[in-house]
């Protein structure tokens, strides 16, 4: 079923789904070209010079609003370098920053000095790879910490003075979003929302209790105060694991969802989360924004989220210091696809030196993939296992051999360790450990055949889709 969505001039609209569509032309926003009549055309009538250049279609924008999971409290090292920057084909108009701008990272983190994102930043790229004919626009308004039952309670009437503080903050940064395309003359409509909220009200039985009424009715007034009747709605999942009433949240979130052909829940319980164990780190936004987009998209596949190709299973030892490159040599048995490079840190307190990480082909040493993990003082990143990684353009490695490496310095804090118990992920596989000396980003030909020797490198990987 396509839904009809509202063209308009002024604002007067993987993943699992309740009901995952299976064919593309199920999707909830309606991309195909308007039918055409054969009959009303006929080739021998027709003039070349008559035919005028087709008119765009309507701009598609999208709205986003929740709490501190959609604010975003992922570093925004770990974005690739090129989602770093504004997006020229996809743009945001954010609370935060209230103009049109290209796509950029948009949470209330980056005035503290430090960079963050939520999931606008691969939500937006995803939708405008997934419809390229097609100008995207994103408005976004989240405020952490906030209920549904108080403070995103939209009221009965747009007017209604019991409306609660955030929703009214929406609302008024939708407007003001839609007025300004207004007075450009660009004719748009809403192509969806996405939410992520409800950890606040998972702290509350009374609220956690009356979740799913509010969620119905939260849908229902968004849609009647963008006039957008059959507006998609994708919400992610809670997972907060000390949230006394966390199940009675997301199985009302599940409900609503299965109540619903236009509703859509994407799950959220396998997304990495920052050391609070509350939001989620800069791969948990990244995946969170690609999997609401697919909902609301209609794909009917689930976004993979990365994983670390080794984790500790005993500690080691770190006896040594030096300057030097130290990594080990590993095989994939199959295609991957590298997303982020980093390196251990032992305190996890941050890095205090930075350290260039890099893949090269074993044998050739050819560099194939280089970062570099900042130290704590120049920029944050995300800490996963003990190792600090950043995010790289994804790179697809083809089975095979590989030597990865990481910089280590005397005198630091951030060493390597050995003798340390450690698994592989499915797929890849250590063969031995490899260092070489100096502080320069050397080949590491020094070979040590003990398993588990010289971890200071690390990466992130997922299947390619």
């Amino acid at each position: 079923m396509l839904l009809l969505l509202l063209a308009c001039s002024s604002p007067d609209v993987s993943l699992t789904p309740s009901d995952s569509p299976t064919d593309s032309s199920d999707s909830p926003v309606d991309t195909s070209p308007q039918d055409s009549d054969p009959q009303d055309s006929d080739p021998q009538d027709s003039d070349p010079q008559d035919t005028g250049p087709e008119e765009p279609q309507p701009r598609l924008v999208f709205l986003l609003g929740g709490q501190s999971n959609m604010d975003g409290w992922g570093y925004v090292s770990g974005l690739p370098p090129t989602l770093q920057l504004a997006q020229k084909d996809v743009d945001i108009y954010w609370s935060g920053r209230p103009l049109w701008t290209g796509l950029l990272a948009s949470s209330t983190g980056s005035s503290s000095g430090v960079a963050y994102f939520g999931p606008e930043v691969l939500f937006g790229r995803t939708v405008a790879d997934a419809l390229p004919e097609r100008q995207i626009s994103v408005i976004k308004h989240a405020v952490g910490g906030t209920d549904l039952a108080e403070c995103w309670d939209p009221g009965s009437t747009r007017d209604d003075p019991a409306q609660g503080y955030c929703y009214k903050g929406f609302i008024e940064t939708v407007e003001a979003g839609l007025d300004e395309l207004d007075a450009q003359g660009v004719v748009y409509e809403i192509g969806g929302m996405a939410w992520m909220q409800g950890e606040s009200d998972a702290y509350q039985e009374a609220f956690a209790n009356a979740y799913g009424a509010n969620l119905e009715h939260f849908i229902e007034r968004v849609r009647q105060d963008v006039s957008t009747p059959e507006m998609p709605f994708a919400m992610g999942q809670i997972d907060c694991p000390s949230c006394p009433w966390r199940d009675t949240v997301r199985e009302a979130q599940t409900q609503v969802a299965n109540a619903s052909e236009t509703v859509y829940s994407v799950p959220t319980d396998d997304l990495p989360q920052n050391l609070d164990n509350l939001h989620f780190d800069a791969s948990g936004q990244r995946t969170l924004g690609r999997r609401l987009a697919d909902a609301l998209l209609g794909s009917s596949t689930q976004a993979a989220t990365a994983q670390p190709a080794f984790t500790f299973t005993a500690s080691g030892q770190s006896l040594y210091t030096g300057n030097f490159v130290v990594g080990y040599a590993f095989e994939t048995t199959a295609p991957i696809v590298i997303t982020d490079l980093g390196t251990l840190d032992l305190g996890w307190d941050g890095l205090s030196l930075g350290s260039s990480v890099a893949i090269w082909e074993d044998p050739g040493q050819s560099l194939i993939l280089q970062a570099t993990v900042p130290a704590h003082v120049s920029g944050p990143s995300s800490i996963w296992g003990g190792w600090r990684f950043v995010a790289v353009e994804p790179f697809e490695l083809p089975p095979g051999q590989y030597i990865i490496g990481s910089q280590v310095y005397a005198g630091s804090a951030d060493r390597y360790v050995h003798d340390a118990g450690v698994d592989a992920a499915s797929g890849v596989r250590w063969l031995e450990g490899r260092h070489s000396n100096g502080t320069g980003l050397l080949y590491p030909t020094n070979v040590t055949p003990n398993q588990g020797t010289w971890f200071g490198p690390n990466f992130l990987f997922r299947a390619p889709e």
